[in-house]
């Protein structure tokens, strides 16, 4: 898990050094995938990472002689200091808990897994642009994410990456709401991401540690999911609530089925728009219904291309679905 926050961070911070650390192979299609090596994050990993503080809001850190102190997006030091750090590497010289991902919680057998699709159908193959070669980054305020009503270039996509996206959208009950990226992640939709990202983590365990399901969303969203600790339960036993439960006093996330949520709706990528900027792209799908409760036939959803999670390299950053 501290290697995955070296990740985030080094994007958080715009640091080149992150993308040169994972080799690229071009493929038949003109576009660029990256292989899983970190080579050369380990360093990052064992010095940044992520903390809570005291408003409940996950913040970049670097760990210095056991102790964490916060950084703003260009990496330096804002002059505040989190207090008791849960996450800091063993080598820090902290006696906080660390994160190895979820598996030292004590939790019990983990649910029921629910298959991925591993192949969906690549509309977008006609199409004469590609993707561009390499990721761009940009400083935050120049980094502006469109809304779901901008237009682009049609562009191709690889049949990972359409099969990637494909799976993100197909989320259980993620259709409840829309989002701008102008508006806070809805926090009902977000419990349903969390159970999805915890089973893909694929531990034996239905335990996970509060930072590791933050973490999570934050691959997932691009952005920290406020208030979501204080809020989740708040959710539980409501209409199509997601089988997740928060416990503050060991901070921790449970997931309380016996198996993770069963699709509940198919999309069909039908094309995907280079909407320029930071690598932000729009992908246009067709909805269909697998429980009773979905009624749409459509999403339009801004995506960007990334690596805050390698086996992701996406993060979707706004929905409408109609």
């Amino acid at each position: 898990m501290l290697k995955k926050f070296g990740i985030i961070l080094m994007c958080l911070l715009l640091a080149a050094a992150s993308f040169s650390a994972c080799s690229k192979k071009q493929n038949t299609n003109g576009n660029d995938e990256s292989t899983t090596e970190e080579q050369g994050l380990d360093d990052v990993a064992n010095e940044y990472g992520f903390e809570e503080d005291e408003n409940g809001d996950t913040v970049a850190v670097v760990y210095e002689n056991g102790k964490a102190y916060v950084i703003d997006e260009n990496g330096n030091k804002t002059g505040k200091e989190i207090k008791n750090p849960k996450n800091a590497p063993t080598n820090s010289g902290s006696s906080g808990t660390g994160e190895s991902g979820g598996d030292d919680s004590g939790g019990s057998e983990s649910p029921t897994r629910v298959t991925e699709r591993e192949s969906v159908t690549n509309r977008t193959e006609d199409e004469k642009a590609t993707t561009k070669s390499e990721l761009t980054t940009l400083p935050l305020d120049k980094d502006v994410v469109p809304s779901t009503s901008a237009s682009g270039t049609p562009v191709q996509f690889s049949d990972k990456d359409v099969t990637t996206l494909t799976n993100m959208l197909e989320v259980p009950y993620l259709y409840i709401e829309n989002y701008e990226n102008s508006d806070l992640v809805p926090i009902d939709t977000a419990t349903h991401v969390a159970c999805w990202m915890a089973q893909r983590q694929n531990i034996d365990t239905n335990t996970f540690a509060g930072g590791t399901v933050s973490v999570d969303l934050f691959c997932y969203f691009a952005r920290t999911v406020v208030g979501f600790k204080a809020q989740c339960n708040d959710y539980i036993g409501t209409d199509n609530s997601a089988p997740i439960s928060y416990d503050s006093a060991n901070d921790t996330f449970t997931i309380t089925a016996s198996s993770y949520e069963s699709p509940t709706h198919r999309v069909e990528i039908s094309s995907i728009e280079d909407l320029g900027n930071n690598n932000y792209y729009k992908v246009i799908a067709d909805v269909s219904g697998l429980d009773s409760s979905c009624k749409k036939k459509k999403v339009i959803a801004i995506v960007q291309k990334n690596k805050l999670d390698l086996s992701l390299g996406f993060s979707v950053k706004a929905l409408k679905w109609s």
